[in-house]
């Protein structure tokens, strides 16, 4: 109840929807429930519709609560249909001198120098977590020789032998790791391909595509799959006496 009471306060004083935690939350409802409906929906557009709840939610409900409730109030009490129209007509002169008075003076000023800023701030916050929650996962994920030296297990041991040095199969590993599918056709051309000497490759190469072979027979251990690992042996053991 009194929790209740207080967000009354809160709405009547127009403070509910200036609250940087009320922001945020609605910024962050609002773009999952739009970009669920919409593929593609931006932050941007998430600001924009934000700012028109403001007006056409907030503001005029406010309003409404405002200068309607009075308004029905003196109607009822003293109802006189007769002078129903004269005071219709005085209603809405005084709603719209109003209005104005609160546009200029309340609803406008808090917008500027309230509403926009903070929502500006929780826009670039949103931005830069889901930034952030990118690079962490672009970070846990294997690089791009290790992708295909797990492919290339998995293709052996399914029978699929599919994996080829080509466009075609470095559009497929694209869809399915979501990753550059030029450097895919590279690296499936450096294991498993011809047209790169391989004894030509500098230490630091050689050091650097050890370091991918590790990281696949670690991942193949993770799992308990010694089939795999026997496997990625052979290759590595075929792959430096090249």
């Amino acid at each position: 109840m009194k929790d209740l009471v207080k967000r009354a306060k809160s709405f009547m004083t127009f403070d509910y929807p200036l609250q940087t935690a009320y922001i945020s939350t609605q910024f962050a409802n609002t773009h999952k429930k739009l970009q669920t409906e919409t593929p593609g929906w931006s932050t941007a557009a998430t600001r924009q519709k934000l700012i028109s709840d403001y007006w056409f939610t907030y503001v005029l409900r406010h309003f409404a609560l405002m200068f309607g409730s009075p308004v029905l109030l003196v109607f009822f009490v003293q109802a006189n249909f007769e002078q129903a129209n004269v005071y219709l007509l005085s209603v809405l002169l005084a709603g719209f001198l109003s209005y104005s008075v609160m546009y200029l003076f309340h609803y406008r000023p808090y917008f500027s120098s309230t509403f926009l800023p903070r929502l500006e701030t929780v826009k670039e916050t949103f931005e830069q977590r889901e930034r952030d929650q990118l690079e962490k996962c672009r970070k846990a994920q294997f690089r791009n020789p290790t992708l295909v030296l797990i492919h290339y297990v998995i293709n052996i041991v399914s029978g699929m032998n599919s994996l080829q040095p080509n466009d075609k199969s470095a559009e497929w590993l694209m869809r399915l790791y979501g990753v550059d599918a030029g450097s895919l056709k590279n690296n499936m051309d450096l294991f498993i391909g011809s047209s790169i000497k391989k004894r030509d490759l500098k230490d630091r190469k050689k050091t650097e595509i050890s370091n991918r072979f590790v990281e696949a027979y670690q991942f193949f251990e993770e799992i308990n799959f010694l089939k795999g690992v026997e496997i990625l042996k052979e290759l590595e053991i075929k792959f430096f006496k090249q």
